[in-house]
């Protein structure tokens, strides 16, 4: 694992060398308290609860920002748990889309202040940068919340908006997604997990196709 680095110069001079982003991992390990799990998978998610949750990081994380970049950026709930009746964990992500990469010493620094840290980059795309938080309280406490910071022509970024929509106006799509999702559970870890679901769903492995391709 790649020391923590915690300052937004250090953190915008790793983004502008794509080698060395490459290899960079970093992760915090949660201390949760004997019986919490915040890998277990739900079939039934609070929709509405985590919604508000992903919104209420937008208005800190915007609060910390000039506005001289707020106009430059666009931020989208996605993944499982922002479409409505999708089973999964309660791990919600969301983008934060730049005009051109890499972010800001700005948008860096308000991720810091926000108490984020940047883990590393997607393996589809090293210009999906991934900054993690640890909610504190509230339904998700002790969860991690992963917001993927990238430009508008991100692979990682149009794979996760493109699933979102289409579960969302497309009854194949859920029920194939979601069907995936339950029997990828069975998963004895959560690696495993995430592996089962993108080989098991042909929404996920034509959107995968679609834009490797390009």
């Amino acid at each position: 694992m790649s020391a923590k680095i915690e300052t937004a110069d250090e953190l915008l001079e790793l983004f502008n060398d794509e080698n060395k982003l490459k290899g960079y991992s970093y992760t915090e390990v949660v201390n949760t308290p004997p019986g919490i799990d915040t890998f277990k998978f739900h079939m039934e998610l609070p929709y509405e609860e985590i919604k508000a949750a992903v919104e209420g990081e937008r208005i800190r994380l915007m609060a910390k920002m000039p506005e001289s970049e707020k106009t430059k950026i666009t931020w989208e709930h996605v993944g499982s748990t922002s479409i409505k009746g999708m089973p999964g964990t309660m791990i919600p992500d969301a983008l934060l889309i730049l005009e051109e990469f890499p972010p800001s010493k700005q948008i860096i620094q308000a991720f810091l202040d926000c108490d984020y840290y940047f883990s590393q980059s997607s393996h589809l795309d090293t210009k999906d940068l991934w900054f993690f938080y640890i909610f504190t309280e509230g339904i998700l406490k002790y969860h991690k919340f992963t917001v993927h910071v990238c430009t508008e022509d991100n692979i990682a970024a149009n794979m996760l908006r493109d699933t979102r929509d289409m579960c969302r106006s497309q009854e194949w799509a859920f029920e194939d997604y979601k069907t995936a999702k339950i029997n990828a559970a069975k998963a004895d870890t959560f690696k495993g997990y995430k592996m089962a679901k993108g080989s098991n769903s042909k929404l996920l492995q034509m959107l995968k196709e679609k834009y490797t391709k390009k």
